[in-house]
Order: C-alpha cells, then structure tokens, then sequence
C-alpha cells in the first residue's frame, strides 16, 4: 500500500498540472476488479477491489457494488459518471474534493483524502451505457474532513475529537416521508428521535420536549455536537440535550425494533 501511494501522489502532481484534465496515461495500472459479495455483512466484502484503496483508522464504515443498490447513474467519461454518482446524495459521501488515483482496462479509480491518508475510494466502469460507478469504500464518516460532512452527523467527545458513528451518530428524517423535522440519534445501539413537530406516528417511551429541566441524576456522555452537550436518563429511556439557553429531551421509540422511513 505505500508504494502505491507514493505512485499515486507523483501522478496527481501531474495531473493537476495539466488543468485538472485526467490523463490515463499518466494513472497507475492497478488491478481494479475483486468479485464483491452481494448484501454481505462486512463492508469490505461488498467493495470488492475498492476496499483494497482506503487507509481507515476506526473499522471500514461501508462498501458496496451497484449489483446492491441498484443500477446507478451513468455519464460519457469517467468523471462525469463520478459525479453522477455523488449527486445521488447516497451513503453519505463527500460531494466533492476526489482525484484520479488509478486504472485498468475498464475501469478507473478515484479517492478522497484527507492528510494524503484516502478515505473513500469509487471505482468506475466502462459499460456499454456509459461509465458507471461500480463499487466503492468508505472510511467512517469521523475520519473525513469536517467541511465536507453530509448529511451524517458527527459527534466529538470531551476532547474535541471526532467518534466513530458506530458509536454515535445523528440523522436527519428522509422527505418522502414528511419526516424532514425529524432527527435520529443512535446511540450505543439505541435509537432516539427529535420530533418537534409530531410527524411520527409512533409510540414513544417518554414524551418529546423542545424545552425541559435536565434529571439530577442524569448521565454525562461527554459527547458533544452543534451546541448540544449529550445526557443520557438513568434508565437510557431518553436523550437530552443540553444547550446554553435550554434542554430538549429525546425519547426512544416504545417498540421492539427501530423506526425507519420505508
């Protein structure tokens, strides 16, 4: 892995050079395809080659091939199906900020980087419709750049470094749904949700509040995210939130599994 990213930071200075223009000449030849497993339940077996071209700090946070989401958008040159793919808006990425990082045949690599560490890397095929994203890794979201987070949020702890969602996490609620009021929190494999306005319809273990005391014998998480310093009930029932000017209670949803938007 460190000679190729030793390759590839010579070849980026040169293609930068040129305009940004992509000169597959100039990319590494890599070996670009892995047979990935379909609906598999480790990452790195769904991202196939892809896996191979990340350098994660916390466990890979996911990978995938088009044979599991579906047939993505295509576009006439490699970049052009890149961006088609990130315009999707699917899995979180970043939208923006990837280089041309390799090349076989068929295919062509670019990853995202942060600290010349790449966090995310896309491969794209030529298909007979045009280039197509098929398959990609990403690092957890906590290791991208703060500037580019999407619609995943991250948390810090008491020391301002950013946790891996696998240990906490928030989301806004999709549109399709009218839920677009709503925010999840998971947290330690629990769910709590932020439902100012009621748009779920769903039993909850405690009422939501916009505006409410902190317990005394609330639990300090540590963790922190716009604002909002996390408090945990003594019985994990619900979430609190606590801002400078007041503190919102999220509660757990009063049923066995969580509550998602079909």
């Amino acid at each position: 892995m460190s000679g190729w990213r030793v390759v590839v930071a010579v070849v980026l200075v040169s293609v930068q050079a040129c305009g940004g223009a992509t000169v597959d000449a100039e990319l590494p030849e890599l070996d670009l395809f892995v047979q990935p497993v379909p609906d598999a339940p480790d990452p790195a077996d769904r991202a196939g080659a892809a896996a191979a071209f990340v350098e994660c700090t916390y466990p890979l946070g996911n990978g995938g091939w088009s044979s599991d989401f579906g047939p993505p958008p295509g576009g006439s040159t490699p970049e052009d199906g890149l961006e088609a793919f990130l315009d999707t808006g699917l899995f979180g990425l970043p939208r923006d900020g990837y280089l041309p990082s390799g090349r076989d045949d068929q295919r062509r690599l670019f990853t995202y980087s942060v600290a010349d560490a790449p966090k995310v890397a896309v491969i794209i095929a030529d298909e007979p419709d045009g280039w197509r994203v098929e398959t990609f890794a990403t690092c957890d979201p906590a290791e991208y750049d703060p500037s580019r987070d999407g619609p995943v949020g991250v948390w810090t702890d008491a020391e301002g470094h950013r946790v891996p969602t696998s240990t906490i996490m928030s989301l806004q609620g999709a549109e399709h749904c009218g839920w677009e009021s709503v925010t999840y929190l998971l947290f330690e494999d629990r769910q709590y949700i932020g439902d100012p306005e009621g748009a779920m319809d769903v039993p909850f273990a405690a009422p939501f509040s916009a505006d409410t005391q902190l317990p005394s014998d609330a639990l300090d998480t540590g963790y922190e995210r716009d604002g909002a310093h996390l408090f945990m009930s003594s019985d994990t029932a619900v979430a609190y939130l606590v801002f400078d000017d007041h503190v919102e209670a999220w509660p757990t949803p009063a049923v066995p599994d969580p509550v998602w938007c079909a």
